[in-house]
């Protein structure tokens, strides 16, 4: 496959009008824009017709008719987290703190958000202690992040409202309302303070988190908002809807650039942004993925391989000069490694079929492991591979249900006794109610002792 246009004519002012943006935020008014598009959207509907045309649960195995109460991936006598803590029901999402690795936010279905202090303790392992308990929602904490300087904490909810927290003391400095439904998800710009956020209310919603000041609303999608980026280091604004369409927003004027229809023949659940390019990748119920350029409304690239809905989709954090990639992630279990550049597949991941579907992935953030990993599942398990080889070099068991989100942060490894040494850790949320720690140590990973019990260094 030739490589796409969007590839060829990056915008090289993206990142810098992206910061623009930003600072123009921080420095406007309040603004406020409901933009009526010039065609109805769809109709809402109940769904039906959709769930004729796709077989549900179509590659998904019901682990425990096959192997037993316990599946293959869950192992209750073994656990390889050297931390946990828990909430009353199930963990929906968790962070590390991008700013200090030894603070770890979670959201719960029993309406909590929690910030937890990753510790050394007494015998050389970890502990969680709660730092703070951030109190307020009235239904399930659906998604939490930090913002990329880690000043800010946001916790986003089914009772229709983003709150923004001071992580240092847990207080809580704005409650952003707004939704008249569910928020699905937030997300931070970038670069700076403006937060995103979908809801079920077929709107998405923009604030500027230091004020609390509305900035946005794009109305535009004719069911809920079920995914989101930012384009072109924060330039535009890209939301996907159960509505199987995709539109780009001007954020300033929170009017519309693209409105493209059915996209996909169902649901489209994930999205993801080109680091520089004017393009986005997309996930759908209907197990396809699509590569959008935003510029133009065209799709450039159609990626097929799965065989269920594709939950996850994302871009690896490439070093200068290295090997851009793409991975997809499905219910079937299958994690698909595409060339970021030409979209041909590089290779096949299947160490979660027949096992359970892949829930979540992360790239080890720039480094020289840029093409390293990070999975979830339903199988229980969190997975680390080498991306480019298609090797898994390491399983992670603790948990004894689907693991939902898993953040994953890099370190020093100080007395590891290997220069530079790098530690991975990753914290994890289930439906067993618990947040996990894990660490590997990189260098030996894939070998048996690749698990290191060593301190979390800031940072």
């Amino acid at each position: 496959m030739s490589e796409p246009d969007g590839l060829k004519e990056l915008d090289v002012d993206a990142v810098r009008e992206g910061e623009a943006m930003d600072e123009e935020f921080k420095q406007g008014d309040c603004v406020e824009v409901n933009f009526d598009d010039d065609e109805e959207p769809p109709p809402e509907d109940d769904g039906a017709d959709m769930e004729d045309d796709v077989d549900q649960e179509e590659g998904v195995i019901d682990e425990r008719e096959v192997y037993g109460e316990d599946g293959p991936g869950i192992r209750p006598d073994v656990d390889d987290s050297l931390a946990h803590v828990s909430h009353a029901e199930s963990v929906l999402s968790c962070s590390f703190n991008p700013a200090d690795r030894r603070m770890v936010l979670t959201g719960g279905q029993d309406d909590s958000a929690v910030l937890w202090s990753v510790e050394e303790d007494s015998g050389g392992g970890l502990r969680m202690t709660e730092r703070h308990r951030l109190e307020g929602h009235t239904d399930s904490v659906s998604q939490v992040a930090f913002s990329a300087d880690g000043k800010y904490a946001a916790t986003g909810s089914y009772d229709g409202t983003v709150k923004i927290w001071a992580p240092d003391t847990g207080a809580l400095v704005h409650s952003l309302d707004g939704p008249s439904k569910e928020v699905e998800w937030i997300l931070w710009h970038p670069k700076g303070h403006a937060i995103l956020a979908g809801s079920a209310d077929t709107m998405a919603w923009m604030w500027w988190a230091p004020t609390g000041k509305l900035m946005q609303i794009f109305a535009g999608h004719g069911q809920s908002v079920t995914c989101g980026a930012w384009g072109l280091g924060g330039k535009l604004v890209v939301t996907g809807s159960v509505d199987r369409a995709v539109i780009v927003w001007n954020p300033r004027a929170g009017s519309p650039q693209q409105h493209v229809r059915e996209v996909h023949e169902n649901s489209i659940v994930s999205m993801c942004s080109h680091p520089e390019a004017p393009l986005v990748v997309t996930g759908a119920e209907d197990a396809s993925a699509k590569v959008l350029h935003i510029e133009t409304g065209k799709v450039v690239a159609n990626l097929s391989g799965h065989d269920s809905s594709v939950e996850a989709c994302a871009f690896n954090n490439a070093a200068a000069g290295g090997i851009s990639l793409l991975a997809t992630a499905g219910m079937d279990g299958k994690l698909l490694v595409w060339d970021g550049k030409t979209f041909d597949l590089r290779c096949s991941i299947k160490d979660h079929v027949g096992h359970g579907g892949v829930v979540r992935f992360k790239w080890l953030p720039q480094s020289a492991y840029g093409a390293w990993v990070c999975t979830c599942a339903t199988d229980g398990t969190v997975r680390l591979f080498n991306a480019l080889a298609g090797q898994c070099l390491r399983t992670l068991r603790g948990h004894t249900d689907t693991v939902l989100d898993l953040d994953v942060s890099l370190g020093d490894a100080p007395g590891a006794g290997a220069p530079g040494a790098q530690q991975m850790a990753v914290v994890s949320g289930s439906d067993d109610n618990s947040c996990r720690i894990f660490t590997v140590a990189l260098w030996t990973a894939g070998d048996a002792a690749g698990q290191a019990q060593l301190p979390i260094a800031a940072g």
